[in-house]
């Protein structure tokens, strides 16, 4: 399984990464560091989930899953948070995201 990573914090990315290629079936194919970039490497390395911040400079995780879906209305989206917040993930599951991770809970995250 290819999975795209995109955040602003390389200590999340990096961390996730390392936790992730833990797990002999998942290969981290890219990671970026704002929607901007999520964007196009969505449309040049095609994965099979991109994990993406809420919240980033330049475009954020919500405007990017707004964009890709309507590109790829099958791509399998989950957003990275650090905030419990209703309002943020109630528009991310609107937009089409499969879900939503916190990120202090790196536990969920190779099963979701």
């Amino acid at each position: 399984m290819k999975v795209l990573i995109v955040d602003d914090d390389f200590f999340i990315t990096t961390a996730l990464k390392t936790i992730l290629e833990a797990d002999p079936e998942i290969q981290v194919c890219g990671l970026g560091k704002n929607g901007k970039e999520a964007l196009s490497l969505y449309d040049s390395l095609n994965p099979d989930i991109l994990l993406m911040d809420i919240r980033m400079e330049e475009m954020d995780g919500l405007a990017a899953s707004g964009e890709i879906l309507s590109r790829y209305p099958q791509a399998r989206i989950l957003l990275l948070t650090t905030f419990l917040d209703d309002e943020y993930i109630i528009q991310a599951l609107k937009l089409g995201a499969k879900g939503y991770l916190l990120k202090q809970d790196y536990n969920s995250i190779i099963p979701a």
